[in-house]
């Protein structure tokens, strides 16, 4: 039994740093960006990884041939959709139009093989409960729907109203779960010592208890305490 139990831990180990190697070959996609076939290949990556942890038929050797093959694969057909515009159609596919000028495009919504229903739920997530105020709506490669509302639908923007604006930039974290992240503070040429003088002022001793401190762009210092609780019991 305990031999047993000490083979499925080696080899899920070496299944799971297989895994991250791979993974990390293969970029870094989000989920909404999967095409269908990556997100199979994916799937199939992991079932392979799987068996071949709790299997002990599966060799090593044919394990980790099956996970490289899988991901070689899947590397030569990323690098083709690069590529090629051509192979990137066939592989992704294309974006769909199915609403144009407050139309739904029935011909398109049969080609993706959206109902009626899926669509207005989709639209509905955009804030958008009246067909008519879209201008267009995308069904994107990645199965995301873009949504561009008609021009006197559209929120006001300071543009809009000839308001100038300042630059915002990111801001930079400098202390995360209680530690200093000395690289960003270099960056602002600012050091631990200007950051405890900063903490002190707040009563703050130390980082340890610190959650989050960040600098925005205007050169304020923010800070989030850890166990900050709600002062409602519920939503």
């Amino acid at each position: 039994m305990l031999e047993k139990l000490y083979h499925t831990a080696i080899t899920s180990a070496i299944a799971i740093i297989a895994l991250f190697i791979l993974t990390r070959i293969m970029g870094k996609k989000q989920m909404a960006q999967l095409n269908f076939f990556d997100y199979v290949i994916g799937i199939s990556i992991g079932s392979i990884a799987a068996e071949y942890a709790v299997v002990r038929d599966v060799r090593l050797v044919e394990g980790l041939t099956a996970l490289v093959v899988f991901t070689l694969f899947s590397l030569v057909l990323s690098y083709i959709g690069i590529k090629s515009y051509k192979g990137r159609k066939i592989l992704d596919g294309i974006p769909y139009i199915l609403i144009e000028n407050g139309k739904i495009i029935e011909d398109n919504l049969k080609r993706v093989k959206l109902n009626i229903n899926d669509l207005l739920e989709e639209c509905r997530q955009k804030n958008i409960f009246d067909i008519t105020e879209v201008e267009f709506a995308i069904l994107e490669t990645s199965g995301r729907l873009s949504v561009q509302p008609k021009s006197q639908n559209r929120p006001l923007t300071p543009k809009d109203m000839k308001m100038p604006t300042k630059y915002e930039g990111l801001c930079t974290n400098v202390v995360i779960d209680g530690k200093v992240i000395d690289e960003h503070l270099k960056t602002l040429n600012l050091d631990t010592d200007w950051l405890h003088k900063e903490l002190s002022k707040q009563n703050i001793v130390g980082y340890a208890d610190v959650l989050l401190a960040y600098i925005n762009t205007a050169g304020v210092l923010h800070i989030h305490m850890k166990n900050t609780r709600s002062t409602n019991t519920a939503l």
